[in-house]
């Protein structure tokens, strides 16, 4: 027996820490070397409530709710329990495992004497048992659970943010829809007022039924597109209460126009940061570190796997019998033979997987840098048109208010008022689109540039904690492993 269990535990010092995980590289990125629509390229660093710098405290609010009640976030906190309990799985793989078990007979002899008798055995025992992990196929399957609880916390602040840009973004769409309605509900009385001018002209002869039907036209234009509107409010009202886990039409809010939101400058930082900022970029170069682990495991399946077994035996015939011990030590291999092509089609299925994830998170990489270049654009033609737009809002109002008073007083026909009404009308609403699209744009860029993920408590606690674990998965190796 001590032969046979030397025999094979020879190799176990010759191959021990053997892996055939494929050195993990991150695949090669064309960064470019700077933004093209930044000014001063500067580190950037957001803070994790990158929302407070709006200055709006009713939106940190809403945010604090959406945290905490908003359903997709909950179910994601559960997926991330999943993968932590899967590594748990996994790494108990390589610990041994104990069993304990009990049984017991009786039994009754009967002798020629006519005297009979019995007895009662009684035999409890604890096996023990070990995979030797020669070959790296236990460890190899911890890694890749590592890195899949890895990606479940980036995708889990792939979502945060998502969610935290939803609910920003929804918050400033209805302040815009009701400052446009109270803008519509203006202009429908000025429109109504203008259309009681032109009746009473009509009446007396001073203008035409063409001019009044014009007006007409106006203000039922006017009214349909307040309308319009009014449908909007509630359904942002409606979206928004969902993603804070409400149902619709349970929460209030108060902001009825843009006023006092500030439009933060945010530093966009060098692209290269990116890689290591945007949560779903980690997110899938975890799941490639996973995939490239899940190889290891394909190769050493080829190889053959060792077990040990120990076991104590208590014995003991008749209750309060002296009782015998009994130590057992036993080995076992298992070598693959005739696999029937499985094992091959195992590793071409986890190389081609691992080559597929490669291309996937190339693409999320540019991806990536298109977002941020399309926010950054948009931050700054936004601006530039929120800018135009004030100065011809405010034109077309001085207009309107000279073109009334001139139609008053004979001075102008109906038509150039009504055209100059309409342009005020144009105006002012567009101008309140564009500050709502300059702060979406803010939002967009946050949203691009990873907002302050990186900052945020748990994933980063637990990150630092546990180690690189790019570093680990290029870790091992085997002797004519290619």
């Amino acid at each position: 027996m001590k032969k046979i269990i030397a025999i094979l535990l020879g190799p176990v010092l010759f191959l021990a820490g053997c892996s055939f995980v494929p050195a993990y590289q991150r695949p090669v990125v064309e960064t470019p070397p700077a933004w093209g629509e930044a000014g001063v390229q500067t580190n950037v660093d957001i803070a994790a409530d990158w929302w407070e710098s709006f200055s709006s405290p009713e939106l940190n609010a809403l945010m604090a709710r959406a945290l905490e009640y908003n359903t997709d976030l909950l179910a994601g906190v559960q997926r991330v329990e999943q993968a932590r309990a899967s590594l748990k799985i996994a790494g108990a793989t390589l610990l041994p495992s104990a069993g304990l078990g009990a049984d017991a007979d009786w039994s009754k002899t009967v002798r020629t004497s006519g005297r009979n008798s019995s007895d009662t055995f009684l035999q409890t025992g604890v096996d023990v048992s070990y995979e030797l992990d020669l070959f790296g196929a236990n460890r190899a399957q911890v890694l890749a659970a590592e890195a899949g609880l890895d990606s479940s916390i980036y995708d889990q602040g792939a979502l945060e943010l998502a969610i935290m840009g939803d609910v920003a973004t929804g918050y400033f769409t209805l302040a815009s829809l009701r400052e446009r309605l109270a803008l519509a509900d203006a202009n429908l009385d000025i429109s109504r007022e203008v259309l009681r001018i032109i009746t009473a002209r009509v009446r007396e002869g001073a203008e035409s039924e063409i001019d009044l039907a014009q007006q007409r036209t106006a203000v039922a234009s006017t009214e349909a597109a307040r309308a319009v509107i009014a449908e909007r409010i509630k359904n942002a009202e409606n979206a928004l209460a969902v993603l804070l886990g409400a149902p619709p039409q349970t929460i209030t809010v108060d902001r009825e126009n843009l006023d006092g939101v500030n439009v933060p400058d945010v530093a966009p930082g060098q692209p290269s940061e990116l890689l290591e900022r945007r949560p779903d970029l980690l997110a899938a170069e975890a799941s490639l570190i996973a995939a490239n682990a899940n190889i290891g495991v394909a190769k050493a399946a080829f190889f053959p796997s060792i077990s040990l077994g120990a076991g104590d035996v208590l014995s003991t015939t008749g209750f309060g019998d002296p009782a015998t011990m009994v130590l057992s030590l036993a080995a076992s291999i298992a070598q693959p033979i005739f696999e029937g092509g499985s094992l091959e089609g195992g590793l071409d299925l986890a190389t081609a997987e691992q080559r597929e994830l490669a291309q996937l998170y190339l693409g999320s990489v540019l991806t990536a840098f298109q977002e941020v270049e399309d926010a950054l654009a948009a931050v700054k033609y936004t601006r530039e048109r929120e800018i135009s737009l004030k100065t011809a809002m405010e034109q077309a109002q001085r207009a309107y208010s000279l073109s009334l008073r001139m139609y008053d007083a004979g001075a102008i026909d109906f038509q150039t008022l009504l055209d100059t009404q309409n342009a005020q009308l144009v105006t002012e609403d567009e101008y309140a689109q564009a500050k709502l699209a300059r702060l979406t744009a803010a939002v967009n860029l946050y949203r691009a540039l990873g907002g302050g993920w990186v900052s945020s408590g748990e994933a980063e606690e637990y990150l630092q904690g546990r180690g690189s674990l790019v570093e680990e998965a290029g870790e091992g190796g085997c002797e004519g492993d290619s």
